[in-house]
């Protein structure tokens, strides 16, 4: 067995009803935060009950709610202008990986010079960040235990990964009940998205032992809760352990990272505003119809955690199995399956091959892949 370590500063809590514990938690850095959101959280009722719970602490909270869907990097300048101008004590961040991403940038953008921009140029960090508390909207979030965030570049449409100092993140507050109130196709993108992301750990050349045994157990937590979920909303249950399996997910990726489904939709969703979540959607059977000859054992793994029998099945039987159930998945929760659906060019494929190609996740994916062979998978999901 390879040597590995593992470490993961940030403090976490986890369980129904946990976000109670923010006052408490603010209160430790300060009384006065700036809660970086976005404005549906208002309609369920989420927002009034943070501020409540602050409030009720003696602490004085600051909504930035402007965090829309596709937010570009402009957003963190203006939410760091509020922090700045309040002299916050703290950030703290509600909301899908979009906004928590913007939201650590602001704590660390609010206590450091110069604009984002500059940042997203390569300028390195020099002060530590304005405390930071994460409270997650939906089960995923890839960069919950990494120092970095992910942002789409306002001046190119580029996304990119900004490396910040460790703990930025300083407590992470995993309420079940908040996923809730998501609607029943954003409940499924997002649980596919995560299923993604727990996938494409799993099989990374970055993972290790411990990392691989808590993805495929996230894999199993997925395949066997997702369907309650969805046909029974009310289902507190089902929620809590799709919840568990995304942040299962996020821990498993604190010593793993993602692949070639991810950067993909990444550039997909920066360039062409297609959701992310969607992107993984159509992308991850075809991702893993390329990587079959690579990882044969590992999606034979991949199939049993997804619940399905292989007894009397070969190697190669049993890899498509797990790729079959995975399309099978989609298709019956009417996801999108083709890219064509959302009007992006043909042409314009190319471009999305070459840009993903630079993440340096392409590091560490189970089978070498150039922009000519991201293009071809790209035409597949076409």
């Amino acid at each position: 067995m390879n040597i590995f370590e593992f470490s993961v500063p940030t403090q976490l809590k986890f369980g129904v009803d946990v976000v109670n514990r923010l006052g408490n938690v603010v209160s430790e850095f300060g009384d006065k935060a700036v809660i970086i959101t976005e404005a549906i959280l208002h309609e369920s009722g989420t927002i009034k009950r943070i501020i409540e719970i602050l409030e009720k602490k003696g602490c004085e909270a600051i909504v930035f709610d402007e965090v829309i869907p596709n937010a570009n990097s402009k957003v963190v300048d203006f939410g760091t202008e509020i922090v700045r101008s309040s002299y916050a004590d703290v950030v703290v961040g509600i909301g899908g990986v979009r906004t928590l991403s913007i939201a650590k940038a602001v704590a660390m953008l609010a206590n450091n010079s110069g604009d984002i921009s500059e940042y997203l140029d390569g300028k390195i960090q020099e002060n530590e960040a304005l405390p930071y508390i994460e409270i997650p909207s939906t089960p995923r979030n890839p960069f919950m235990f990494k120092d970095e965030f992910l942002l789409t570049d306002s001046r190119s449409n580029n996304a990119k990964i900004v490396k910040v100092k460790k703990l930025t993140t300083k407590q992470v507050l995993f309420d079940p009940m908040i996923t809730t109130t998501l609607p029943r196709r954003y409940t499924a993108t997002t649980v596919i998205d995560s299923l993604a992301n727990a996938v494409e750990g799993y099989i990374s050349t970055k993972s290790n032992f411990l990392s691989e045994t808590i993805f495929l157990k996230a894999i199993e937590l997925f395949s066997s809760n997702l369907m309650n979920a969805i046909n029974a909303p009310d289902d507190i249950a089902s929620k809590s352990f799709l919840s568990l399996g995304g942040l299962f997910t996020s821990l498993g990726l604190s010593m793993s990272c993602t692949g070639i489904v991810s950067s993909l939709s990444y550039v997909l969703n920066s360039k062409f505003k297609i959701p992310k979540s969607f992107c993984s959607c159509i992308l991850l059977p075809h991702v893993l119809d390329y990587d079959i000859t690579g990882i044969p054992t590992k999606l034979v793994k991949i199939a049993h955690a997804l619940g399905e029998d292989t007894a009397k099945l070969s190697v190669v039987e049993a890899s498509i199995k797990a790729i079959e159930k995975i399309r099978k998945m989609i298709i019956e929760l009417r996801l999108p399956v083709r890219l064509d659906e959302f009007g992006i060019n043909k042409d314009d494929l190319i471009i999305v091959a070459d840009d993903a190609r630079k993440f340096e996740v392409f590091n560490y994916i189970p089978r070498s892949c150039s922009s000519e062979e991201l293009y071809a998978i790209l035409q597949a999901a076409y």
